[in-house]
C-alpha cells in the first residue's frame, strides 16, 4: 500500500508561496526567537505531529527561528531514541534536508546500527545507514570507507539514497524501504515476476519490530493477522 509523499515536502510547498512569506516576515519581528509555531501562520496547514510542523517552519522562518526549531526537534528525538542530541540533530537535519519524514529517517538509523557510527556488516555496509562503499561513491563520488564513519557524511549519502528510491517507486515509501534492504536490483525483479517483494523491513523502520516479531506477539495475545 503506499503511503503518502513526505508531508515535509508538502508543507513545504505550501508554505513557499509569497503571501505565506510576508505574514511569517512581520510575525518573526513581532514574536520572540523560537517561539513562532504554525499556529501563527495559518492554522488549516496544521500537522499532526510536532516533529512535521518543526520542519515546515524552519523552511521559511528567520534564521534564529529555524535554529530554534532544530534544537527543539533534536531535544525530542535524543529523549525519544536515548541519543545523544547531536546525533539526533545531524539525523533530523539530514531527513529534513532530503525531505525525509523524521520518523522514518530515525527509524532507518535504529534498524540499521542501532545509532552506532562504528558499525559494519559481515559484508562491509558501513556508518548509520550502513551503506556499502559502491553505493556512497556512486551517490557521491570519491567517498571513502572512512568518510562512511562520520556521521553527517554517512547521514547525508544514506537519505539521498533512500530519497532517490522514493522517488523511484512514485513516493511509495514502503517499498523504497524495502529496496533500501533487499536492493532495487532485487525488488525489480520480484515485481516483474508477479510476487510481493516486502521482507517487513518497512515495518521494523517504523515500528522498531520485525514482522516476525508481531506475527509472534499476535500469535501470544490470540490476535489474527
Amino acid at each position: 500500500m503506499k503511503r503518502n509523499f513526505p508531508l515535509v515536502r508538502a508543507l513545504c510547498e505550501r508554505m513557499r508561496r509569497p503571501a505565506a512569506v510576508q505574514i511569517l516576515a512581520g510575525l518573526g519581528l513581532m514574536a520572540p526567537a523560537g517561539l513562532m509555531t504554525m499556529r501563527d501562520v495559518e492554522p488549516e496547514l496544521q500537522p499532526t505531529t510536532a516533529p512535521i510542523e518543526l520542519a515546515a517552519v524552519e523552511a521559511v522562518v528567520p534564521k534564529a527561528h529555524g535554529e530554534a526549531a532544530i534544537a527543539a526537534a533534536a531535544m525530542t528525538y535524543a529523549n525519544q531514541y536515548k541519543i545523544p542530541t547531536s546525533l539526533a540533530k545531524d539525523i533530523y537535519v539530514a531527513a529534513v534536508e532530503h525531505e525525509i519524514e523524521p520518523k522514518t529517517a530515525f527509524g532507518l538509523v535504529r534498524a540499521e546500527s542501532s545509532f552506532r557510527s562504528s558499525a559494519t556488516s559481515p559484508v562491509g555496509a558501513t556508518g548509520l545507514t550502513q551503506l556499502m562503499p559502491a553505493t556512497a561513491r556512486w551517490l557521491a563520488p570519491g567517498t571513502t570507507r572512512q568518510q562512511l564513519r562520520d556521521p553527517d557524511t554517512n547521514l547525508r549519502i544514506g537519505f539521498k539514497y533512500l530519497r532517490s528510491l522514493i522517488d523511484k517507486y512514485d513516493g511509495d515509501e514502503k517499498l523504497a524501504l524495502t529496496a533500501f534492504n533487499r536492493g532495487p536490483g532485487t525488488v525489480d525483479k520480484l515485481i516483474k515476476r508477479g510476487r510481493n517483494p516486502d521482507n517487513g523491513y518497512a515495518e521494523k523502520v517504523w515500528t522498531g519490530k520485525s514482522k516476525k516479531h508481531v506475527a509472534l506477539m499476535n500469535k501470544k495475545f490470540g490476535k489474527r493477522t
